[in-house]
This record gives structure tokens, sequence and C-alpha cells, in this order.
């Protein structure tokens, strides 16, 4: 039997948090054609999670589904993401973090959503669970950062969103090794043990957008963000909101593409590329409504000569029209 969805569990020193996570794993239903499988990521690990790991599948991994666990010693998250899903049998991914608990019918609906049309990445509603007595009375303005509670409405194609969060997220193989070649290197590496950097999940899905594929949400698909009461913390929140503000430099190029790419996708390229000038000139001389930055971009990602540098607007211009 084929495998159809190959679920990948990126982690660094994760043996206390991967028992849990993997209780609830081996509680899925099958997809409806094939079979699935887990791999286990040790990103540079210096505690035991490969064996545990290991152990708690043989204790109670559902029959007939394997488990790999795959070295990645490069520490940073995109590296771990890469190795899995160059290991990976399946087409359809599923990416869970190690404090990801998946609903029983999370592969099941992940394999259904992966044949929608121009799909290209995907994820469900993610809620939090803790060890703490309570959260802290900050947590309700603060939560979407810590993975959990953007809710996008009812099920279906969410592009106009932007994103879809990184924990549970649904691709496929083919595309994000594609998009993530070496050709095409990520600009924000995620996490690796020592920082709390983020924003890569975004990234990707900004990519995806730029080379006019969907992403897509199904509200049936559910996903517990387990977040320890260390986690809540002032200082944690802080260190975690320093990560998502540098990733958010990058991530507003990301927007700003997007933003002229929607504009002007449509119109004739090279009739634009010869206004530009022109408008630019006119904004400065202020005798026109249009924005003096929305018309130095449209010059600057319409032209065909490539950026001086390599600053993160020139790469993100090589990566849209893959030069």
């Amino acid at each position: 039997m084929p495998v159809q969805v190959s679920v990948i569990i990126c982690c660094f020193n994760s043996a206390a948090r991967l028992p849990d996570t993997l209780r609830h794993l081996a509680q899925q239903q099958p997809p409806a054609q094939g079979s699935w499988e887990v791999l286990v990521i040790d990103n540079a690990s210096t505690d035991n999670t490969a064996a545990t790991a290991t152990d708690c599948w043989q204790r109670f991994g559902p029959p007939g589904v394997p488990l790999r666990v795959v070295s990645e010693p490069q520490p940073g998250q995109m590296h771990a993401r890469k190795k899995g899903v160059q290991e990976a049998q399946a087409e359809c991914l599923v990416f869970c973090d190690d404090d990801n608990w998946l609903g029983n019918n999370y592969v099941a609906h992940a394999w259904a959503m992966a044949q929608q049309p121009q799909f290209g990445a995907g994820g469900g509603k993610n809620v939090p669970v803790t060890d703490a007595p309570a959260y802290p009375d900050w947590f309700e303005e603060y939560k979407d950062k810590y993975a959990v509670s953007i809710r996008f409405g009812p099920s279906g194609d969410v592009s106009s969103r932007g994103l879809v969060l990184g924990a549970g997220l649904v691709t496929r193989k083919s595309l994000f090794l594609e998009v993530n070649s070496d050709r095409y290197p990520s600009l924000l590496n995620g996490r690796d043990g020592q920082h709390l950097s983020t924003g890569d999940d975004f990234e990707y899905c900004k990519r995806l957008l730029l080379w006019g594929y969907k992403l897509y949400y199904d509200e049936q698909m559910i996903l517990q963000h387990f977040i320890p009461k260390d986690r809540l913390t002032v200082p944690y929140r802080e260190k975690l909101m320093a990560g998502i503000v540098e990733a958010g430099k990058v991530l507003g190029e990301y927007d700003l593409a997007l933003r002229l790419h929607h504009r002007n996708s449509k119109k004739n390229r090279w009739r634009l590329l010869a206004l530009a000038p022109f408008r630019i000139l006119l904004c400065r001389l202020g005798l026109t409504d249009r924005q003096l930055q929305d018309e130095q971009l449209t010059l600057f990602y319409l032209s065909p000569l490539p950026g001086k540098n390599n600053t993160p607007r020139a790469l993100i211009k090589k990566f849209m029209y893959r030069q």
C-alpha cells in the first residue's frame, strides 16, 4: 500500500515532550486510500530524543505505521524540515511540532486537503492547552504569537489571509523542495534551540502565493498546542516577540512584493515598466495621488535587471521571477 502522508516532527531536545505528542498521533485515522508514516528529525539534540521516539512508538504506535528517526546535525528548524522532506516517502506532508497534539482525523483530512486545486499549503484550527494553573492576563492579547487561535472562518481557500500556521502545516513534498531549493534559500531559518527566531513558515506561505499557489483552511482539523507554564512568563514572551519583530522585517518585504504582484499581475508588464519613471516623477512633484513607494517598487520588481546586492528585496525578486 503506498504511503499517502508523511508526518514530520522536528525535534531539539524533545524527549520530555514527545511521549504525549506521539500518543495523540498514534490515534490517527488513516487516509482514505493508503497508509502513512512518521519521521522524527533529531535536530542536534543532546538528550535521548531518538531513543524516546523509538521506544514510545514501539509501545503504542498503530500496527503498520512506521516511525523513522533521522539525524540532522545542523541546528535550525528549516534545516530539520528540509531533511524530513527529503526523507519523506509521501507527496503529502504534515509538519507536527514536538508539542503539537493532532486530532485523530488530522492526517486523513490533510490528505484530502492536498487534493484541492492549486494547493500549496494548509492547516487547521490550533487551540492552546497548558499545565499552568491558569493563563496569564496578557495571554489573550498575545496568543496568536504562540501559534494558536488564528481562525479564518469557514473552511476553504484562505489565500487572501496570506498565511497558515506552521504548527500542523500541510503541503506537498515536491513543492516544498522547489520553493526552498539551494537556488532559493530561505531568508528565515526558524528556531535553532538557542534563539526564538521565527517566520520561516510564514515565508513559505508567501513564497507559494508569489508563485500562484493557494492556501487552505479546514476547521475540522484540530491541533492542540501544548504550552508549558515556563513559556507563559513575561521574559519568555518578550524573547518570543523579539524574534517575531526581527522576522517581520523580512516578511514585510514579502508583503510589499505580494501587494505589487496582486495589483499588477493582470496588467502588461512592459507598459507598466515604461510608465514607472514618469509616475515616480509625478509623485515627487506632487502631481498625482499615486504613492511614491508603490511606483518605486513597481519599477524595481518589473525591471529585468537583478538587484545590486543580496538584500531581502533583491532575493525576493529573484525568487518571484525564478531567475
